[in-house]
């Protein structure tokens, strides 16, 4: 098996969301042709996460978010700016020096429904069942009716579920004594306060702190009496990623590890 099988595997399973001449799920270092020894799949190909899959004998470094710091992640250094960028140019001489493929998973996996990382999230949270037949499916969205609860209650399950993926505690915007019967899930950083209330009559909207604008989301939760939950936008993805390396452990036949991440940030009391 070579790396560029792993990627056409992956493109195998699109169902026609992605479109092929506009995504990043592309090979952003290493030859295509690399014979592959083990694959290693991680939310973030952060310089910790690379070095941890070579240890492991991984040669191939599927991520779902950028290796160079910007979204598109174009893999060429002569037409890429941001090589400019230390940081970016060192990661990219230890990937090289290393004869590591990373290739990108993100377009994909943000809108395949069951096992996709909408889908984990929900049922991370306790909103849906252990199946995986999507309660809604809304692309990057999922929609939840529940038994009415108030804003705080639904904010203490949400923080409860994500306290092993070390958010230690959550954000609520908006009045805690909100009543609550439908949820409007989001994920990364598509979480559009605004559309998500207005089109699916949410009662309480979670996002993520990439995808939510305190000064004008904020204020609008605040004022219109509609809460928001924001979680990290790691911990919307983490158990989605899980779920991509248990795919594609099934589907590969070499041995697949899956790099084992966190919130981005923790808290600190003063």
């Amino acid at each position: 098996m070579r790396a560029i099988d792993v990627l056409d595997r992956l493109r195998a399973l699109d169902g026609g969301w992605v479109d092929e001449d506009d995504t990043v799920d592309t090979i952003k270092a290493g030859d295509p042709a690399t014979g592959v020894d083990a694959v290693a799949v991680g939310w973030m190909s952060y310089g910790r996460a690379l070095e941890r899959a070579a240890e492991l004998g991984c040669n191939v470094f599927v991520t779902h978010e950028p290796t160079y710091f910007d979204h598109w992640d174009d893999p060429d250094p002569d037409d890429r700016a941001a090589f400019a960028l230390e940081a970016a140019a060192a990661k990219r001489r230890w990937i090289d020096d290393r004869g590591m493929v990373v290739l990108r998973c993100h377009d994909l996996w943000d809108r395949y429904p069951g096992q996709g990382v909408p889908d984990s999230w929900g049922r991370r949270l306790g909103f849906a069942g252990p199946d995986d037949v999507p309660a809604s499916d809304e692309g990057f969205f999922r929609v939840y009716d529940l038994e009415e609860r108030s804003a705080r209650a639904v904010a203490t399950q949400v923080a409860r579920n994500v306290a092993s993926l070390g958010q230690e505690a959550v954000q609520l915007v908006g009045p805690g004594d909100a009543p609550v019967s439908r949820v409007v899930v989001g994920t990364g950083a598509i979480t559009p306060y605004e559309r998500l209330v207005d089109e699916y009559d949410a009662d309480l909207v979670v996002c993520s702190d990439d995808g939510f604008t305190y000064w004008r989301d904020g204020a609008l939760a605040i004022d219109t009496g509609v809460p928001a939950v924001v979680v990290n936008h790691a911990t919307s993805e983490l158990a989605g990623i899980a779920r991509l390396a248990d795919r594609l452990d099934d589907d590969l036949d070499v041995p697949v590890h899956y790099i084992d991440q966190a919130c981005a940030y923790e808290l600190v009391e003063g």
